[in-house]
């Protein structure tokens, strides 16, 4: 919960309830929060992504047959969470897992731009439907 100004997640899966609540607390702190999902995952039982978009959160997920499977945040543009980690119960507290947090520019600026591809990439603008 340090984020201040900006917290962009990048998940395949979302469905712990724990830190559901968290990101919404930050983004009721006016925190900008912004996700990255995949499509498939998002609608499954449990997903959080449902209450976030609620909560008025923006999100925005994959148009392609392949999965997104990036497992990254970055907090304030300036610390980068990464590793193999879910965010979901079952990988929290029962998987054998690596979060790896960083706090060097030169580490966080790829993943940063990473983010912004796709969240261009995903934006609804340029869905194609047929």
């Amino acid at each position: 919960l340090s984020a201040r100004r900006s917290l962009d997640i990048c998940l395949f899966a979302f469905s712990s309830p724990q830190l559901g609540r968290a990101v919404q607390i930050l983004h009721r702190r006016g925190v900008r929060v912004r996700v990255v999902t995949d499509a498939e995952y998002m609608g499954l039982k449990g997903s959080q992504i449902g209450f976030l978009r609620d909560a008025g959160i923006q999100v925005r997920h994959d148009q392609e047959s392949g999965y997104m499977h990036h497992k990254f945040a970055i907090v304030d543009r300036r610390v980068l969470i990464t590793g193999s980690l879910n965010w979901t119960t079952q990988a929290m507290q029962n998987n054998r897992e690596n979060v790896l947090v960083v706090e060097e520019a030169e580490y966080v600026k790829p993943f940063l731009d990473e983010f912004e591809r796709i969240w261009e990439e995903y934006n609804p603008v340029n869905y194609k439907f047929f």
